[in-house]
């Protein structure tokens, strides 16, 4: 159950940063600050386990204050907060109480999914290169 409800917030903050980021022009530092203010007033009274939620949501609101060129589109900013999800779960035990996990975890996801997707840009240009050489 509160896997569910990490990737519920994750999302929900996420995409709430993102859209006061990149739709409202709110810039990054503020949109971040108040999702992540907002959900540490509502999420402790809304959920018992809320106040656990609290820096995932801060992590969420990380991920969504990249730039257009790192995570242009949407599912691709998606993708980044549920893998935030799965890696503040999976290292829930790891390095307890020391800052600066939140700030890591949406780093390496937005570099994964930037990466990832560079990648296989990379592989169907080639592809693409490959086919219009054989044609002519």
């Amino acid at each position: 159950m509160f896997f569910i409800q990490t990737i519920a917030v994750s999302l929900g903050a996420g995409l709430l940063t993102w859209l006061l980021n990149h739709r409202l022009q709110r810039g990054p530092v503020l949109s971040s600050a108040v999702v992540t203010l907002t959900a540490g007033l509502v999420l402790p009274e809304l959920f018992a386990q809320g106040g656990a939620l609290v820096p995932m949501a801060a992590c969420a609101s990380y991920v969504s204050m990249s730039s257009d060129t790192c995570l242009s589109k949407l599912w691709q900013t998606a993708l980044a907060l549920a893998l935030a999800a799965v890696l503040y779960v999976a290292s829930a035990g790891i390095f307890a109480g020391v800052g600066g996990k939140g700030g890591t975890i949406a780093a390496i996801c937005v570099m994964a999914v930037w990466g990832g997707t560079q990648i296989i840009k990379g592989l169907v240009q080639k592809k693409a290169a490959d086919f219009f050489a054989r044609l002519f």
